[in-house]
């Protein structure tokens, strides 16, 4: 039976504040350090991360780093369990879990070969899975600006500004034209935490250059899955996978 949980060694501190958007100052056994913030976005709508208890990857010598650590999850009064963050790891780990097969109903893996960082229809897309001559191809996207913590969650704001978008169409244009090269395409949202099902907001203004895209991608074939991983200081494991069935209001 496939395994759908990597083993992870984790360790437990407390937040006391983000300095700039690469460093947060945190606390660990009664000593001040300093982690490695590997979102340079915003993270939700936290203003004060003072008290926020995280778990966090030490720095090793051999890693030549002047920060401690890397913080790879946060807990928050509003959610149970830890809210992954690190968007630096997750395509590493998404990747082992399409190797172990523990998806196998988004995608088959058995008898495969899986290649990341793979430019194709105009972009550089995160992984491609080959069964001979049929492709599969992902794209992961793991938003941390608007954190999913309600039902029937949708986003309200542009997650990382206008460069987020504009890297979103451009990526949802490779996957159409790999999709009507008969391709197999998925846009996967992946959450380090239970999210919500995701649902498409209403068209407004600064919206409507991703709406549009996202309606004429998934018109062309393109599929558009979400993944809830859990992430504890033992392991990172895949909670539940599904497609999304997404509507655009016009």
């Amino acid at each position: 039976m496939p395994s759908t949980r990597i083993r992870l060694d984790l360790k437990l501190g407390k937040l006391i504040s983000r300095p700039n958007r690469f460093i947060f100052d945190g606390i660990v056994n009664g000593q001040k350090q300093r982690w490695h913030c590997p979102v340079t976005g915003k993270i939700g709508k936290i203003a004060n991360f003072d008290g926020i208890p995280c778990l966090f990857t030490p720095a090793t010598p051999s890693d030549k780093r002047l920060t401690q650590g890397t913080v790879e999850a946060i807990h928050l009064p509003e959610k149970t369990g830890w809210i992954g963050i690190n968007q630096n790891r997750i395509n590493g780990w998404f990747e082992e879990f399409l190797r172990r097969n523990a998806m196998l109903n988004l995608v088959n893996t058995n008898g495969c070969t899986i290649h990341h960082e793979v430019m194709a229809g105009g972009s550089r897309l995160d992984l491609v899975v080959k069964n001979g001559n049929f492709r599969t191809f992902v794209e992961l996207k793991t938003p941390t600006h608007d954190l999913l913590l309600t039902d029937n969650a949708r986003f309200t704001t542009p997650s990382s500004g206008a460069s987020f978008f504009e890297r979103l169409i451009r990526h949802y244009e490779s996957l159409c034209r790999l999709a009507l090269g008969g391709n197999r395409t998925i846009l996967v949202l992946c959450f380090m935490y239970d999210a919500p099902p995701f649902i498409a907001p209403p068209m407004n203004k600064w919206n409507e250059p991703i709406m549009r895209a996202a309606k004429h991608a998934q018109e062309c074939g393109v599929e558009n899955w979400q993944v809830n991983l859990r992430i504890t200081p033992k392991s990172l494991k895949v909670m539940r996978y599904f497609c999304i069935n997404r509507q655009y209001e016009f």
